[in-house]
C-alpha cells in the first residue's frame, strides 16, 4: 500500500534540497585582523581541500573571489610546484580589528594584471630576477661562475616604481642608472648580499657557490615563488646540498625563504646575513624576537647620491645571537634539520613610504607583528 506524502512534507524536502545546492553554489570566508593597526593588500589562502568540501567538483581555472559589494577581487591558485592545486589565494585591506566578507564562486575569472613576476635570465649570464610592486631582486647562475664571478648572495634592486621592471631593465642594459624607475647600486660580491643564508663552521661562514638549477613554483599574478639548487659544498666533515626556496607576495617590502641542507646535521648553526658597508651605517637588533635591520650610509656608487638602501630579516623565533662579523650583521640560530623560514626585505629612501631609519626600523616590527598575529580565517559551509 502505497503512502501520500503531503505538500507540506514535500515543501520542507524542497527547501532542504536548494539550501544543499546554494550551500554548494559558494564558500563563504570571513577574514579577521586581530591587530590594533591596518592591513593593507595582505595575501590569505583559503586551502583547496575548504574549497572542495563545500564546492565538491572545482576546476582551477573557473573560481571568481567577491567581496562583499559583489566586486571581483583578483585571485590566484597556488601550486608550489606540483600538479595539483593546494591553495587560493586573493589581496585583503582590513582596518584595525576589523573582520569582512568575501565570497567564492564557480565562474570565469577576469584577467589580472600580474604584481609579481620573475624568471631567469640567459641573456644576462643566467641571472634569476623576481619583484613585486615594491621591491626587486636576483641571484647570480652558472653562466656568471664560469667566468670567474661567483656569488652567493641576493642583489637587492632599487625599484621607484610600482610597475614590474625587470625585462625593461635588461632589456634596456643600463640599470645602474635612475632613468626615473630605479636602479642597481647595491654591492653583493662574495657575500651574503641582501639576506641569504649559510651555514657557519668554527663561527666562520661556508657559503656555496653561484646557483646551478632553478625551477619556477608558481608564477602570478599575486604570488611568484621559485627555487634554487646549489651544487654540493664541504661544510667540515659534512657534504652538503643546499636548496633555496623564495616567495614574494604582492604589495609587499618582504621575501619568505625556506632553506634545506641536506647532509648538515641537526643543530647544527647557520646564518642570515646582511652585507655591511665600510662607511657606518644604522643597526637595529631585537635576538628575542628574532629582528633585525639596517640603514646603510648614503649610496654614491655612481657618482651621484641614490640615497639610502634599507635591509632586514626576520626569523618566526628567538636567536641564539646576532653578530657583526666577517664584513656582516649576521642573524645567527640553529638548523633544525629538515627546513629553516625566515623572512628577508629592503626598501629604499628615495621611493615610496620608507625615508628614514626610524621608518625602515618600524617597518620590521609591524612585519613581525603580522607573522606574530596572521589574518584570522574562517570558512562558513
Amino acid at each position: 500500500m502505497k503512502r501520500k506524502i503531503n505538500k507540506g512534507i514535500w515543501l520542507f524536502l524542497w527547501c532542504v534540497w536548494m539550501m544543499g545546492c546554494s550551500r554548494q553554489q559558494q564558500v563563504e570566508v570571513l577574514v579577521h585582523n586581530p591587530l590594533l593597526e591596518e592591513r593593507c593588500g595582505e595575501i590569505v589562502e583559503v586551502a583547496w581541500k575548504e574549497l572542495e568540501n563545500v564546492l565538491e567538483t572545482v576546476d582551477p581555472r573557473q573560481l571568481i573571489v567577491y567581496d562583499a559589494e559583489q566586486r571581483e577581487i583578483p585571485s590566484q591558485v597556488i601550486y608550489q610546484g606540483t600538479e595539483l592545486p593546494v591553495a587560493l589565494i586573493f589581496p585583503v585591506s582590513l582596518a584595525s580589528e576589523e573582520e569582512k566578507t568575501f565570497f567564492i564562486r564557480k565562474g570565469q575569472p577576469a584577467s589580472y594584471e600580474p604584481l609579481v613576476y620573475g624568471r631567469l635570465v640567459p641573456e644576462r649570464m643566467d641571472d634569476f630576477a623576481w619583484e613585486n610592486n615594491r621591491v626587486a631582486y636576483r641571484v647570480y647562475g652558472p653562466a656568471l661562475e664560469a667566468t670567474g664571478e661567483i656569488s652567493h648572495g641576493i642583489d637587492v634592486w632599487c625599484k621607484g616604481t610600482e610597475r614590474l621592471v625587470l625585462n625593461e631593465w635588461y632589456k634596456r642594459g643600463d640599470y645602474h642608472r635612475n632613468h626615473g624607475d630605479g636602479m642597481d647600486v647595491y654591492a653583493v660580491g662574495r657575500t651574503l648580499g641582501g639576506g641569504a643564508m649559510a651555514p657557519l663552521r668554527d663561527g666562520k661562514l661556508v657559503m656555496g657557490n653561484n646557483f646551478t638549477d632553478c625551477r619556477i613554483l608558481d608564477q602570478g599574478p599575486l604570488r611568484f615563488t621559485f627555487s634554487l639548487d646549489y651544487a654540493p659544498y664541504e661544510v667540515g666533515d659534512y657534504r652538503v646540498t643546499e636548496r633555496r626556496e623564495i616567495s614574494l607576495d604582492a604589495n609587499t617590502h618582504f621575501c619568505r625563504i625556506r632553506e634545506t641542507y641536506d647532509g648538515l646535521p641537526a643543530g647544527s648553526l647557520v646564518a642570515a646575513g646582511i652585507v655591511l658597508r665600510d662607511q657606518p651605517g644604522e643597526i637595529w637588533r631585537d635576538t628575542v624576537r628574532g629582528v633585525l635591520g639596517y640603514w646603510e650610509p648614503e649610496n654614491w656608487n655612481n657618482g651621484e647620491n641614490n640615497g639610502h638602501l634599507a635591509v632586514g630579516i626576520v626569523f618566526p623565533h628567538a636567536l641564539k645571537k646576532i653578530e657583526e662579523t666577517q664584513g656582516h650583521l649576521l642573524a645567527i640560530t640553529e638548523y633544525p634539520g629538515t627546513v629553516v623560514e625566515y623572512w628577508m626585505g629592503t626598501a629604499w629612501s628615495q621611493w615610496g613610504e620608507v625615508k628614514e631609519a626610524t621608518d625602515w626600523f618600524e617597518c620590521l616590527n609591524r612585519e613581525k607583528k603580522r607573522l606574530e598575529n596572521p589574518l584570522i580565517i574562517s570558512i562558513n559551509h
